[in-house]
């Protein structure tokens, strides 16, 4: 099982499926490939999804928010906190990491980031996607960065997002048994959270398939508010 794999998966399916679990049965269905893959290679199934899945995930999202995108007739670009850290970017992508870069004292970072979606013609960032197998430790990191932007005139406008398929079930429980990151989630500065499993939803804790929606809303408004 490969990323290649994985695209024609989804791209097989897309037409055909629709519903709030739909990107969930196709990561399952991945899974499922994977670990027999494995066993028939005589290896621990459970040990190499977890050390494989997460990556894979992240080249998933990529790709379906990409395919998504490039459907719609706006000016956005996509790219990552990896490719902003190259020493030599192309002029578009240095206008983009000027955008986004985090300044203390003399010095710049670039916040993780593994989606980035950002205006074409002002090169300004619309949103940054984090995309983790586990939320554990990254939803507090995620609470950071976006503390960070709201202190640049720059950045405090840019939208950060969550996605996760949620493997410890930490959003799955509302109430009483509501978790440390969902409470961070609903009542902190993350923007929203989008998961890839049945969940008790909220304004701010979507099922994964509510993001396409979410985006050409957001970019509806992004666009419609330059041309005022």
């Amino acid at each position: 099982m490969n990323i290649d794999q994985i695209k024609k998966i989804y791209l097989s399916r897309k037409k055909k499926e629709i519903g709030d679990n739909f990107i969930k049965s196709i990561f399952d269905e991945i899974k499922e490939k994977y670990k027999k893959e494995k066993r028939e290679e005589g290896k621990d199934a459970n040990q190499s999804w977890n050390s494989w899945s997460g990556k894979a995930l992240q080249e998933l999202i990529k790709f379906i928010v990409n395919d998504f995108i490039s459907s719609l007739k706006f000016p956005i670009g996509i790219t990552d906190d990896v490719s902003l850290r190259k020493k030599k970017l192309p002029a578009e992508l240095d206008k983009v990491r000027r955008n986004i870069e985090i300044f203390y004292d003399s010095y710049s970072i670039i916040p993780d980031a593994d989606i980035i979606i950002y205006d074409k013609s002002s090169y300004r960032i619309i949103a940054v996607l984090s995309c983790k197998a586990s939320m554990r430790e990254r939803v507090a990191q995620s609470a950071y960065w976006k503390l960070k932007f709201q202190y640049n005139d720059t950045t405090k406008d840019i939208l950060y997002y969550l996605l996760s398929p949620d493997n410890d079930g930490d959003f799955v429980h509302v109430g009483e048994k509501i978790s440390r990151d969902r409470i961070i989630v609903e009542y902190g500065e993350i923007d929203k959270a989008y998961i890839f499993r049945d969940i008790p939803e909220s304004d701010k804790v979507k099922n994964f398939s509510k993001i396409f929606n979410d985006l050409k809303l957001l970019f509806n408004q992004w666009f419609k508010k330059k041309k005022i």
